[in-house]
């Protein structure tokens, strides 16, 4: 009788370990890039807001809106910064906001004053550290109130003016040379379509973009479709296809929605759909370097209206036609409840982006 025990145990734990067996093979390598991200602090300021890199300087420019204070940085080749110094721009209540770098004045630095409804050129002294900057060109607003945002085409600067809700075209050469375009509340950033040669700029707490046609010199508003799911426009860039932007969302939810303005004013939108990033509250936008060969386009999402949204840099990658998302990678930042605000990127594995209520740039480097 044990021995049929036995018997009968040896065949059931044989059958067992037959049914149990594990195999082990190779599979795929492949990963995707590794992310380093160093938080580098800044003069302590309630609102950090728009940085610009000079370029083959190492030297980027950041500006405090809050007291109106420039800063300069010098940087390594991990983007941390290894010194900075701060200068006041006019007075402590001027709101230096803006920054554009200039072509037709190679080396300079277009800025804002908000609150003094000045455009300003400046030589940033990129020399050394310690100079100051220099002043070329202060230009007053002709017309309207509250110079945001700046841009450089040609002769002409395209200004949007947050105060007063409109858009300035002004030719820096002869400045008595402008064109005043009233909008509704409020235009934040301008861009000229690459097809059609329009401009356009999106005017957040109206949920409508303003299309300023300069041949013309003609102004239409354009509406957000309902079928796009979201509000705020913001983020205005000239990108393949037309000028795209970012929809902000609420105080209580973002949208995870992108999308471009075609050559004859239709909205294409895109959904983000990682888990992460379907309800993004997107607010700034920039085209990779090489966007022509990866068709990529970096995204920042932000809490600046939402406290609970997340501060996040999103990396979305298109097709070919540049008609669907392939993939999404998303990166949080460590900081949280900063405020993220403007992202730029200087070279094909580095980006830069600041942090409104925390006084910092963040680097953020990817490597295989």
């Amino acid at each position: 009788m044990r021995a049929t025990v036995r018997s009968f145990l040896s065949v059931t734990a044989f059958l067992a370990s037959s049914v149990l067996a594990v195999t082990v093979a190779p599979v795929s390598n492949d990963r995707g890039p590794t992310i380093h991200i160093i938080e580098n602090a800044l003069p302590t300021a309630p609102q950090t807001h728009e940085v610009v890199s000079i370029p083959n300087k190492n030297t980027l420019l950041i500006s405090q809106f809050s007291n109106s204070v420039l800063v300069k940085a010098q940087v390594d080749d991990v983007g941390q910064i290894t010194a900075l110094t701060a200068f006041q721009i006019s007075t402590p209540t001027s709101e230096l906001h803006g920054l554009a770098l200039s072509k037709h004045y190679p080396g300079k630095v277009w800025l804002t004053l908000q609150a003094d409804n000045l455009l300003v050129l400046i030589d940033p002294m990129v020399h050394s550290l310690k100079s100051a900057p220099k002043v070329i060109k202060v230009i007053k607003v002709p017309k309207g109130k509250g110079p945001h945002y700046v841009g450089e085409y040609g002769d002409d600067l395209w200004v949007s003016l947050k105060d007063s809700s409109a858009v300035l075209r002004i030719n820096h050469v002869n400045t008595t040379d402008y064109d005043h375009y009233q909008g509704v509340s409020h235009p934040i950033f301008v861009a000229q379509h690459p097809i059609n040669k329009n401009f356009y700029s999106g005017e957040d707490d109206s949920n409508k973009i303003i299309k300023i046609e300069p041949t013309t010199k003609k102004a239409t508003q354009i509406d957000i479709p309902a079928s796009m799911g979201g509000t705020t426009p913001v983020g205005m860039i000239s990108g393949p296809k037309g000028v795209w932007f970012a929809l902000l969302g609420s105080p209580t939810e973002g949208t995870g929605t992108v999308g471009f303005i075609g050559e004859n004013d239709e909205i294409v939108p895109f959904k983000l759909t990682s888990p992460l990033g379907q309800n993004a509250a997107l607010l700034h936008l920039v085209f990779d370097l090489n966007a022509d060969r990866n068709k990529s386009l970096w995204l920042l999402s932000s809490s600046i209206v939402n406290s609970k949204a997340l501060d996040m840099i999103i990396k979305v990658t298109f097709n070919d036609d540049w008609t669907r998302i392939v993939g999404e990678e998303v990166s949080v930042l460590p900081t949280q409840q900063n405020q993220a605000h403007r992202i730029i990127q200087t070279a094909p594995d580095q980006l830069y982006a600041t942090e409104l209520a925390k006084s910092k740039l963040v680097s953020f480097r990817t490597a295989k």
